[in-house]
């Protein structure tokens, strides 16, 4: 017993070495895979919750793959936006972390939001105006929760935690958003068909009662 708690002892020290060694030399690409895991379970919890609701087992595995593209295309802006941040206001400060929570929910959520959805679009193939339909119909029900329940989450990051460890809490904490995201987008666009074909089928109807 003593051996194999020894064993597991040695493993975890080895691993939060290597863990804390790549968080610190390889920063970027560490906070990129981090972001693109996170859209990957986010995209799987969604999938599990719309096959429990609509009694739907197949999961889409290329659906999964696009929205954790999406992720990964996206570490780079919260890697170097938390660098940005630390860099413009320095320490622990209540003003300090006054303006980095005001800089990140007034101009950093907006714009992560908006280059989430054209970059999901790009991935999908999609049209400008099905861009500007999830944008309208999903970007701000996604604002609004980021506005209310992130601000907390930001502020254990921003004063707690280092610069090296932010993105990584970031993506501990948005994996509900991440569901969010997935479930939001897709169910927004699944409505918008079922819309569609059933103004189709009227017309048709229409045509052959005339």
């Amino acid at each position: 017993l003593f051996r194999r708690f020894g064993r597991l002892r040695a493993v975890y020290r080895l691993s939060r070495r290597r863990a804390n060694r790549l968080l610190t030399c390889h920063l970027l690409a560490a906070n990129c895979v981090i972001c693109g895991v996170s859209s990957c379970l986010g995209d799987i919890i969604s999938q599990r919750l719309e096959s429990t609701n609509n009694d739907r087992r197949t999961h889409s595995w290329s659906r999964t793959a696009t929205i954790s593209l999406c992720g990964l295309m996206l570490g780079p802006l919260s890697h170097y936006w938390y660098l940005y941040l630390d860099r413009r206001f320095v320490g622990r400060t209540g003003r300090s972390l006054a303006y980095k929570l005001l800089f990140d929910t007034i101009f950093f959520s907006p714009l992560y939001i908006t280059l989430y959805v054209l970059a999901l679009g790009l991935l999908r193939k999609s049209t400008l105006e099905e861009v500007r339909d999830d944008l309208i119909e999903s970007g701000l029900t996604i604002y609004k929760y980021e506005a209310t329940v992130w601000t907390a989450a930001q502020v254990f990051n921003f004063y707690f935690l280092p610069t090296r460890l932010r993105v990584t809490f970031d993506n501990l904490v948005s994996l509900g958003f991440d569901t969010l995201y997935s479930y939001r987008l897709n169910r927004s666009r699944d409505e918008r068909k079922s819309a569609e074909v059933q103004q189709s089928s009227l017309v048709i109807d229409r045509s052959e009662n005339k």
